[in-house]
């Protein structure tokens, strides 16, 4: 019994999906206070925006990797071709029980082949807007030499991990993530540790930017490496070069751009406030701002792990159209993501300017109004994002209206209530694109999907954790009066 349950766990894509975030989390106790005391306001503003334009990667991947992730998941399952859901077709028709290994032959030559063009054009994105945008930055820093080394092996780097995300594409379609989270707690531990010893040794940008950028490479390699020995080498014989075929790549870039104008509306807009922030702030008030924003996109990556963990699971359930298993997955994982994140969000309100002054910190924390903002505004847009995975899971795409349509809001409202709230102006813009169209749009396509309303399925999964949140605003609007 003991021995099953042990195996359970360490099989279980969720627990090892927690057990990696777990480990990444361990930079906001090991890594983020060392760079807080040793640098300088100037270099922790540089080395958040390292951070912030390496997460819009995403942008350059314009929707390829979740539709790609999904479709591998058809594939596999054994779905006779990648637009199932569009036409109305019988069970038994659908799908077998056996991958489906020419469809996968097909979705995987494609996805080389647009994945090397998409390299290449972060590269270039990279190097002349990314460049330009550290200008100021890099000018603040503590060595400016140092600094645009440091940022030219970031762009380096960058790109070739860029290109090896295809393989984590199809571990993740496999639904192989509890092996690849398991090998990841031990590459983010080399990474922790590897900073730990260089900010005690030889505390630099550069210094530390080596070592975490050796351990990026050493992760690409870690998934090319799964790939090839995963199911009995299932990748080998399916990634046989095939000639450019337009009729498939039609039926991948009909879902996938909408999922790209998905992600520059929705997490492009959110990185681009702090790289625009940082060119027109000061110095401690940019530092403060990302602090914030990194320590919030940090609980949200932990968050993610119940829900984001079953989306192979999702498509999977959609094929065989069990509802009912796909209800409760949904359920259970919503409701474990909502409460990680307030939580975390709660946490880190009441102890990080105990935690800073304890530390000597540099750099200051926001405004408790700020941070209430951001974790709020976070928390929606979670709510929302969730419900359209559970909608995409049809291989059918919003994304890109409820995205594009919050993102005008967030825009137009951020540029008016600027010049009268400054910084507060980025939270409270976003809970007016979230609020204004994001998340009801969203929740309403996923509970007609799933033929549920929504009270049935909220009172089980967002209104605890909402309360919890308010109970929090309670507590501290009554300490500040």
């Amino acid at each position: 019994m003991k021995d099953t349950m042990i195996k359970r766990a360490w099989n279980s894509p969720t627990l090892m999906t927690w057990l990696s975030y777990s480990t990444k989390a361990l930079t906001l106790f090991g890594v983020l206070p060392l760079i807080l005391k040793r640098f300088s306001p100037g270099d922790v503003v540089l080395w958040y925006l390292f951070s912030t334009i390496i997460s819009l990667q995403s942008l350059a991947d314009f929707g390829f990797r979740q539709t790609f992730s999904r479709l591998i998941s058809y594939a596999f399952t054994g779905a006779k071709n990648i637009d199932v859901f569009t036409k109305d077709q019988s069970e038994d028709k659908d799908h077998s029980n056996e991958p489906n290994k020419p469809l996968l032959n097909s979705i995987i030559s494609s996805m080389k082949f647009i994945y090397l063009w998409l390299a290449l054009i972060a590269f270039v994105a990279m190097g002349l807007l990314g460049s330009w945008s550290m200008v100021k930055p890099i000018g603040e820093a503590s060595s400016v030499a140092m600094a645009w080394y440091s940022w030219l092996i970031i762009l380096l780097v960058s790109c070739v991990s860029f290109y090896g995300k295809l393989y984590m594409n199809f571990l993740e379609g496999l639904n192989k993530i509890a092996v690849v989270r398991r090998i990841e707690t031990l590459t983010s531990t080399g990474s922790i540790c590897s900073s730990i010893v260089v900010l005690f040794v030889a505390p630099s940008l550069l210094n530390l930017v080596i070592v975490n950028q050796f351990w990026v490479l050493i992760v690409t390699l870690r998934d090319w490496y799964l790939c090839r020995t995963t199911n009995d080498g299932l990748y080998l014989k399916v990634s046989k070069k095939l000639p450019f075929d337009s009729a498939i790549f039609k039926k991948i870039w009909h879902p996938a751009w909408r999922s790209g104008v998905s992600g520059i509306m929705s997490v492009g807009l959110t990185n681009l406030t702090g790289i625009i922030y940082a060119q027109m702030g000061s110095t401690g008030a940019v530092a403060s701002y990302l602090l914030a924003l990194r320590i919030i996109n940090q609980i949200k990556e932990i968050s993610m792990a119940p829900f984001y963990s079953k989306l192979p699971v999702l498509a999977m359930l959609r094929v065989k159209k069990d509802m009912h298993s796909l209800i409760s997955v949904i359920r259970r994982g919503m409701l474990l993501s909502h409460l990680i994140f307030i939580l975390g969000f709660v946490i880190v309100g009441l102890s990080s300017n105990i935690l800073l002054h304890l530390i000597h910190s540099k750099v200051e924390f926001v405004s408790q109004l700020l941070w209430i903002l951001l974790g709020f505004a976070f928390f929606v847009q979670r709510y929302g994002a969730m419900h359209i995975q559970v909608y995409i899971s049809t291989n059918h795409i919003i994304s890109h209206i409820a995205d594009g349509v919050s993102g005008v809001l967030y825009i137009v409202s951020g540029l008016i209530l600027s010049r009268y709230i400054g910084v507060y102006a980025i939270p409270v813009s976003m809970l007016i694109g979230y609020l204004g169209f994001y998340a009801w749009y969203a929740a309403r396509y996923s509970y007609q999907s799933i033929n549920i309303g929504f009270w049935k399925l909220e009172k089980q999964t967002s209104m605890i954790p909402l309360f919890i949140g308010l109970l929090y605003i309670a507590v501290v609007a009554f300490i500040i009066k």
